[in-house]
C-alpha cells in the first residue's frame, strides 16, 4: 500500500444516496494534466482529501474518477458514485471504513447470506483486506462473485457461555478471512449450527460481520465486538480498496495511444490481474503522482513554492511551510502532515504522533503520544535512503520500556541531508528563499543532519518563503534608539533652560 496514502473512507453499504452530478457535467479527461492545469481544483472536501486522478468538477477528475462533494452536511462529504462515502482520495489506492453486515437470527433458520460488490468499473477489494466475523455458533464461506471461487472458510464456537472480549479472533465468538486476491465482490454463506438460538453473543442479537485492512482485530475482540453499537469506534483501519484505468485493458494497449495514456512522464506501468492498469513513479523517482506531468520527484526533491491557497493551520496551531497539510503544500512529502477534526498529527514508520508545536525558527516540531505533560526528551527526525526518517535510537529506547510516562517530544527537523555548500549549488532546490536568511548546519551530538534557514539578525518571518524575512525587529529597535536620542535631547534642553535660570537669580 502507498506510504503517502492518508487515511481514505468510503461507506459502501447502508450509505445515504449522494448527490448527483449535473447532467452537463464533464465526464472526465484522458490526458495528462499539469500542476497548473489542476490549480483551479478543490483540494479538500471537509476532512477529505482529493488526489488526481480523483477529482470534484470540470477539468479535476480522469475519466471514471470523478467525485461529488456535498457541502448540505456538515463536515462536507465526498461521494464516489450515488452510494459511496469517500473521506479521502488518493492515486489509485484506498483505505476505508468498514464494509460492514448486521445480521438478525430468527428460530428455525439456519442458513445466512452477505454480498459486497464493487461500486464502480475498476474498484476491487485488495488482497491485504480481511473478514472479520462476530456472533456465536456458526461457520462461514466466503466465495468470489462472478467466478463463485471458494475465498476461505472459519467457524466460531461458543460452548453456550459468552463470548469473551479482549481476546485473539480465534473460533472463540469470533473469527476471520483473510483474502488472498483481489476481488471486485463477494458472496458469503453463514450456516447456524444453533437454529434454537435467538441471541447468538452475550449482548447482541445475530451475527456481526465488517471488512477490514488491519492486523489490530485479530489480537482484540473487544474492539470487534464494540463495532456492533458504534461502527465508529473502529477507527484504526477500514476496508483497503484498488483503484484502476480502466479505458484501456492493459499497458500495452494504453501505451499503443499516448493521448489517452495515464502515466506520466518517469512513471512506470503496470498490469492489474482482474484489467486494467495503475501508473506508479519509478525506482529512481521514488515519489510523487504518477498521474500528473512531472508529478514524479526524487527522495530529496524539495519544492520551494507552494501551490496557492493552501491552509496553513489545523486547529489553533500554525502550520508554516515547508511543512504542509495537503498535497502541493509541502516542501515534499516529509514535511506533509495530517490534519483530522482539528487534530494535527506526524505519522512516521514506527508510530503517529499528536503534533503541538510547528517552529521553523527553532527547526523543532514539538509531539506527544496522546498525552499531555512537561518532561521533554529530544530526539531527531532527518531525511535517509531508505525509510526518509531516522530516529535517536537512544533518546527513545526509555519510552519503549515505560509506556505511562507523560512527556513531550522535541523533534530536530533538517531541509535535506546536504551541507550548506552543497544545497547553495541546487539553485531550484534551495530551500533558503528569503533575501534576508542563510543557511545553518544542523548536528545532534557529533551526527550530521543536514542543512536548514534561518532569518538574519535583525528580521523575522519565514526564511523558507520568498522576501518574508522582514526587518521589523531591526526598525523596532531603531525606532526606541530615536526615542531614546529624542528623550535625551528635551533632558539635555531642560537642562540647558535650568541652567540659565540659575545663573540668572544668581546674579
Amino acid at each position: 500500500m502507498s506510504t503517502i496514502l492518508t487515511a481514505m473512507s468510503l461507506v459502501l453499504m447502508f450509505s445515504a444516496a449522494a448527490p448527483q452530478a449535473s447532467a452537463g457535467a464533464v465526464r472526465g479527461a484522458l490526458q495528462i494534466p499539469t500542476n497548473d492545469s489542476l490549480a483551479h481544483c478543490i483540494p479538500r472536501c471537509g476532512d477529505a482529501d482529493i488526489w488526481y486522478p480523483f477529482g470534484v468538477g470540470s477539468g479535476c477528475f480522469r475519466q471514471g474518477f470523478e467525485l461529488t462533494c456535498d457541502h448540505s452536511t456538515k463536515p462536507p462529504k465526498l461521494f464516489l458514485g450515488s452510494s459511496t462515502i469517500v473521506l479521502t482520495a488518493a492515486y489509485s489506492d484506498a483505505a476505508v471504513t468498514p464494509i460492514f453486515f448486521n445480521l438478525t437470527t430468527e428460530p428455525g433458520t439456519n442458513t445466512y447470506n452477505m454480498s459486497w460488490e464493487s461500486p464502480a468499473e475498476g474498484i476491487t477489494l485488495g488482497v491485504y483486506n480481511t473478514l472479520f466475523v462476530a456472533g456465536c455458533d456458526f461457520d462461514v464461506t466466503l466465495f468470489e462473485s462472478g467466478t463463485g471461487d471458494i475465498v476461505g472458510s472459519c467457524m466460531s464456537r461458543c460452548a453456550g457461555k459468552k463470548a469473551p472480549t479482549g481476546v485473539p479472533c480465534n473460533g472463540i465468538g469470533c473469527c476471520f478471512i483473510s483474502l488472498q486476491r483481489d476481488l471486485p465482490g463477494f458472496r458469503a454463506k453463514l450456516v447456524s449450527t444453533n437454529t434454537t438460538a435467538t441471541q447468538s453473543d452475550w449482548l447482541h442479537p445475530g451475527i456481526m460481520a465488517f471488512v477490514a485492512d488491519d492486523e489490530y482485530y485479530k489480537s482484540n475482540t473487544t474492539s470487534v465486538f464494540s463495532a456492533w453499537t458504534n461502527l465508529s469506534s473502529i477507527t484504526v483501519r477500514g476496508a483497503y480498496l484498488r483503484f484502476t484505468i480502466m479505458d484501456q485493458p492493459s499497458c500495452e494497449r494504453a501505451q499503443m495511444n499516448y493521448a489517452t495514456y495515464a502515466c506520466s512522464n518517469d512513471s512506470i506501468c503496470q498490469n492489474f490481474s482482474t484489467g486494467g492498469y495503475q501508473c506508479s513513479c519509478s525506482s529512481y523517482y521514488s515519489q510523487g503522482n504518477p498521474y500528473i506531468l512531472d508529478g514524479c520527484v526524487t527522495a530529496d526533491y524539495y519544492n520551494p513554492k507552494p501551490k496557492e491557497q493552501c491552509r496553513s493551520s489545523c486547529g489553533p496551531i500554525t502550520v508554516p511551510f515547508p511543512f504542509g497539510l495537503e498535497e502541493g503544500c509541502s516542501a515534499n512529502e516529509r514535511f506533509l502532515l495530517n490534519c483530522t477534526s482539528g487534530n494535527l498529527t506526524l505519522s512516521v514508520s514506527i508510530a503517529q504522533y499528536h503534533v503541538t508545536d510547528v517552529s521553523v525558527e527553532d527547526g523543532t516540531l514539538t509531539v506527544s503520544n496522546m498525552v499531555s505533560g512537561s518532561n521533554a526528551k529530544e530526539v531527531m527526525l532527518i531525511q535517509t535512503d531508505n525509510t526518509g526518517y531516522e530516529w535517536d535510537e537512544e533518546a527513545l529506547m526509555e519510552d519503549r520500556f515505560d509506556f505511562s510516562m507523560e512527556y513531550d517530544i522535541v523533534i530536530k527537523w533538517a531541509v535535506a541531508n546536504l551541507t550548506c555548500q552543497t544545497a547553495m549549488q541546487k539553485d531550484t532546490g534551495y530551500a533558503c528563499r528569503s533575501s534576508h536568511s542563510y543557511c545553518l548546519n544542523v548536528t545532534h551530538g557529533e551526527i550530521f543532519m543536514g542543512y536548514r534557514c534561518k532569518c538574519s539578525p535583525g528580521f523575522q518571518g519565514n526564511p523558507y518563503i520568498k522576501d518574508n524575512c522582514t526587518g521589523l525587529i531591526l526598525l523596532i529597535t531603531l525606532h526606541c534608539a530615536l526615542l531614546l536620542l529624542s528623550y535625551l535631547q528635551i533632558f539635555r534642553k531642560t537642562i540647558y533652560l535650568l541652567i540659565d535660570y540659575i545663573l540668572k537669580i544668581t546674579i
